[in-house]
């Protein structure tokens, strides 16, 4: 059976996310919905069957598993909490099943930030600035991709040049901040805008949030809504649906 799968690259690609458990084997499953993304709201009765694994090398790097319905014709992916598809990085550092990253020893400023989507503004946020110099050998993170990683974060808390009053007040009430806050630093930004101006800003926001896998869904839905990618649709566990964003995509503040 051909499958039309979720997360190929198409101007509006759902994705499915679903907490990840061991097995009594130590093997992480996820959470398995009884719908798909074109059952929701009363699509009809899914037909639901695991298709194969995707192994991953970066992300989550453990199997995600790829399911299969047969009323839709439609296959999809399980991601777990925080990440996004074709992303290398998580939103937040959380565990396969949502739950928080306990630190060890002394907590540096976002440390809930390490090794996501945020790290060039945590790098930024205290000056250090990303390998320019491939004679000094390989680096972890490159000029070119800080400065890139820079201006996917600046979308994905409400501060990017191009979002109108009414993109950074729906941003705002979706990342639950004030959404004055986004409005004096987008402005300050306007006659500052050196990499560590951008970093202490985007630093300021990522600060301003609270909660564990709630903060990771209000920030896939960030991404979403500033077109960076698809709807992420949250699988209830207790209520046994998925759950959808109530907010339209921004398209005055789509990636170009």
């Amino acid at each position: 059976m051909a499958l039309s799968h979720t997360d190929r690259p198409r101007a509006r690609r759902d994705f499915v996310v679903t907490p990840y458990f061991p097995d009594a084997c130590g093997t992480l499953e996820p959470e398995r919905p009884a719908l798909c993304p074109l059952g929701v709201g009363g699509g009809g009765v899914c037909e639901i069957g695991e298709h194969h694994r995707r192994d991953r090398k970066t992300g989550p790097c453990f199997p995600l598993v790829v399911l299969s319905c047969r009323t839709h014709r439609l296959g999809f992916t399980l991601y777990p909490p925080g990440h996004a598809p074709y992303q290398r990085q998580a939103v937040l550092r959380l565990g396969p099943d949502g739950s928080a990253v306990i630190g060890e020893g002394e907590r540096p400023a976002l440390w809930e930030y390490e090794s996501t989507l945020f790290e060039a503004a945590r790098w930024a946020c205290t000056g250090r600035a990303g390998g320019r110099d491939s004679s000094a050998g390989p680096a972890r993170l490159w000029w070119s991709t800080q400065g890139r990683h820079l201006q996917l974060a600046l979308r994905l808390v409400g501060l990017a040049r191009e979002l109108d009053c009414r993109g950074r007040e729906l941003l705002a009430q979706v990342l639950a901040v004030d959404v004055l806050l986004l409005h004096e630093l987008a402005k300050g930004l306007e006659t500052c805008s050196g990499y560590r101006a951008l970093g202490s800003a985007i630093g300021r926001v990522l600060g301003a949030l609270h909660g564990g896998a709630l903060r990771a869904r209000r920030l896939l839905c960030s991404g979403h809504l500033v077109g960076h990618w698809g709807e992420p649709l949250h699988w209830d566990t207790v209520r046994r649906c998925l759950v959808r964003s109530p907010f339209p995509p921004l398209a005055s503040a789509r990636p170009p």
